[in-house]
């Protein structure tokens, strides 16, 4: 496994050659009958090509006989004048199914590639691979939303740094007022509890606000000062702004700049998380150089300061604690755990437009 700890720092490195060497037909059947017995997540037989098979039978079978019997009603004299816009109509019918079919099954085999390339790295680096594992047990922001949670195509770990790595989704509403919600993210493990702290980068919010599902009251709202404020809000629990200046000192910052990826980062119990919407390529060598690069760089900086950190209020509360003492693991007190959730700005925004929308348009019904 490719993962090791260096004195204080974490040191992850992640061998992708077997992402850009071909997959071999022998290594792609032991990979097929892996998957087969189920050992990277239920396997979901490909329901729509038989559909898509089935329909474009179904157009050719229905255009040819029509065509046939409008050719021979004629008597093979001049067929009708409906005949060419009909044949026109089949053509363009046929031409749009048949684009959908050949898309479809490139699509497929772009996932049958990736999945099988990223089960050959999980097994060259130590890892585990999961085409989709319902519920993950993360207490981060995005893990209690909707319902119909998975992890997807994610690659994890039950030891070692970097915890699990994907795609993320999760179901609001139902029936046909249902959305799906879509991230891409990465689960480092810390050496122990910290407060809830929020890193949520500007780069990626919309016009009215956070693009993360949750938003935090204001007065959590913490400045570490330029360039840290132009990129992101910082929140963290009230009276907790001292211990977000000793968990986020100025390398750690400088780290989290150079990343490439603009991700939303949370620290939550003993966790790391970062989201993204954006692109996560999991098959590309590059996207493994820059967990690398936070891995080394965010989390090699921040381990030593995490390590050192413990929070008074909680070692206060614990001195009567007769369980408490050394080995015991340091803990934060209850309310850091948890950052207080705030208004959702863009959705009273939203509310308050379509009120607007509704009593001006109940006025414009008026008679003048």
């Amino acid at each position: 496994m490719n993962l090791r700890l260096v004195s204080l720092r974490f040191m992850v490195r992640f061998s992708t050659d077997s992402l850009v060497t071909p997959l071999t037909p022998q290594e792609l059947r032991i990979l097929k009958q892996r998957r087969r017995h189920g050992e990277f997540g239920s396997h979901r037989s490909p329901a729509w090509l038989l559909v898509l098979v089935l329909l474009i039978f179904v157009v050719v079978f229905v255009a040819v006989t029509v065509n046939f019997l409008i050719i021979t009603g004629s008597h093979f004299t001049e067929p009708p004048k409906h005949f060419l816009p009909f044949v026109l109509v089949s053509c363009a019918v046929l031409v749009a199914v048949v684009s959908i079919f050949v898309i479809n099954l490139l699509r497929a085999h772009r996932r049958r590639r990736d999945w099988a390339l990223l089960a050959r790295f999980a097994d060259a680096n130590g890892l585990r691979f999961g085409t989709r594992s319902a519920n993950p047990n993360y207490p981060g922001l995005l893990f209690d939303k909707g319902h119909s949670r998975a992890s997807t195509l994610h690659l994890f770990s039950p030891t070692g740094v970097l915890a699990d790595v994907g795609g993320y989704e999760y179901t609001t509403g139902s029936g046909e007022d249902s959305t799906t919600h879509r991230w891409c993210f990465a689960a480092f493990r810390l050496p122990h509890p910290v407060p809830h702290l929020l890193l949520d980068a500007k780069a990626n919010n919309g016009r009215w606000g956070t693009n993360l599902p949750e938003t935090f009251a204001s007065s959590q709202r913490i400045s570490l000062g330029e360039p840290f404020d132009s990129h992101y809000q910082l929140y963290a629990p009230e009276g907790y702004g001292r211990d977000a200046f000793q968990l986020l000192p100025p390398n750690v910052m400088e780290a989290l700049l150079n990343t490439r990826v603009v991700y939303d980062i949370e620290m939550v119990d003993d966790w790391l998380f970062c989201y993204t919407q954006s692109q996560q390529d999991l098959t590309n060598p590059a996207t493994w150089r820059l967990l690398e690069t936070i891995a080394n760089g965010v989390l090699g900086s921040l381990a030593p300061v995490v390590g050192r950190y413990s929070d008074s209020r909680a070692l206060a509360g614990a001195a009567g604690n007769t369980g408490y003492g050394p080995g015991t693991p340091v803990q934060v007190a209850p309310q850091a755990k948890r950052l207080r959730r705030g208004v959702n700005i863009s959705a009273f925004i939203g509310l308050a437009i379509f009120l607007a929308y509704m009593i001006l348009t109940r006025l414009l019904r008026l008679p003048g």
